[in-house]
């Protein structure tokens, strides 16, 4: 029989939306008898502890509802064969997953789907005045997150959305700006899908890709 010692966890941090990924041997409980998690931006990700090294209480902060998960594992479902899905019961969608490296990364390219796409499954889709334009400014702004673009003018690059029926609206919570994004026209996607980064007005209220903004811009360019 051969003891498995190592596993692998993949986990979506909460704060900056970044897929993590650690080491975890079972080694590291036999003194403490716990193990704390953290994403490289500080945040608290995943504890997993035991007092017998049978049996493991597991907690992770969850990206998709904000809160907090619990889980009481065998040792076996950790330091398995399979990969274990870290679950959202607000949405029954993964945040991660504990396993073997290989199919714990497979898993993860299996889990990765566009904003938009969640926004279908979830129901959204349904509550938007105009749904094929704005699951089009979700996958952009998405798109702009992924690659760093997305941030305020007071350095803040973790932003909070609220989803409406015809907008997204942005927060800093560090400045207080906010940027409003429409999604009720094609117009207003075509703009905004120009747009290869974004950067909010500290302190200040934008509505990003308003029409009249946009000529506002593009003349000051041209004088430029």
């Amino acid at each position: 029989m051969i003891l498995t010692t190592h596993t692998s966890v993949a986990i979506q941090c909460p704060k900056c939306g970044e897929l993590e990924f650690h080491a975890l041997s079972l080694f590291a409980f036999a003194g403490k008898g716990r193990e704390n998690l953290y994403c490289h931006c500080g945040e608290l990700l995943l504890s997993v502890a035991s007092r017998d090294h049978q049996h493991f209480n597991v907690s992770y902060h969850c990206a998709f509802c904000g809160g907090v998960h619990y889980l009481r594992l065998k040792r076996s479902a950790i330091w398995g064969k399979a990969a274990l899905p870290l679950i959202c019961p607000e949405v029954e969608a993964s945040t991660g997953f504990i396993g073997p490296k290989q199919k714990v990364t497979q898993a993860c390219h299996e889990r990765e789907k566009s904003i938009s796409e969640l926004a279908a499954e979830l129901g959204y889709e349904e509550e938007f005045e105009n749904p094929e334009v704005m699951l089009s400014l979700l996958d952009h702004l998405h798109d702009l997150a992924k690659d760093g673009s997305l941030e305020c003018g007071c350095g803040n690059r973790h932003l909070s959305f609220e989803l409406l029926p015809d907008r997204v609206e942005l927060y800093c919570e560090e400045c207080e700006a906010v940027g409003v994004i429409y999604g009720d026209s094609t117009e207003h996607i075509r703009i905004f899908e120009g747009m290869m980064s974004l950067k909010l007005e500290e302190n200040k209220t934008w509505l990003i890709n308003s029409p009249q903004r946009a000529h506002q811009l593009a003349k000051a360019n041209e004088e430029e």
